[in-house]
């Protein structure tokens, strides 16, 4: 196997294995690779000293220069800040009694957004179903709310 062909192999395998090692590294040598492994095969580099040498520095020159740059490209991202929903989508919005929070009960079912939550009222307050509640907080899935004045 000539020393082109190796070139041009090895670059190959460098560029799939990214795949398998995660870091965004391997792809640089593997493209430097087959950089000199083209050069190489239309005879513009002939020594075997030149070719480690444009291999050394064209890897860590693509290393340095464009794996930050690469990197924020793939890193991927959300667009939620983090993975719970932050209190603040709840807090200070209404909902509307479904049931409960009769008879004294400081518990029931509201429903906001088109969903149906457990809720707790903050103060003790009574509310009928219709009535329309404010949300002061949140403990787990049940939403705190007080009565709208």
């Amino acid at each position: 196997m000539s020393i082109e062909l190796i070139w041009i192999v090895l670059g190959i395998v460098m560029i799939l294995a990214e795949f398998l090692v995660p870091g965004l590294i391997v792809i640089f040598f593997g493209i430097s690779a087959l950089v000199v492994g083209l050069l190489a095969w239309w005879g513009v580099l002939t020594d075997t000293t030149y070719q480690l040498w444009l291999f050394g520095i064209l890897s860590g020159g693509l290393l340095l220069t464009l794996r930050n740059r690469f990197k924020a490209w793939f890193k991927g991202g959300s667009l939620v800040a983090d993975t719970d929903t932050p209190d603040d989508d709840y807090i200070g919005h209404y909902a509307t009694v479904l049931t409960g929070f009769e008879d004294g009960s400081t518990f029931g079912k509201v429903s906001y957004r088109d969903a149906h939550w457990d809720a707790t009222a903050a103060n003790g307050e009574v509310a009928k179903a219709g009535d329309r509640v404010l949300i002061t907080g949140r403990k787990g899935s049940t939403l705190i709310v007080q009565k709208d004045a």
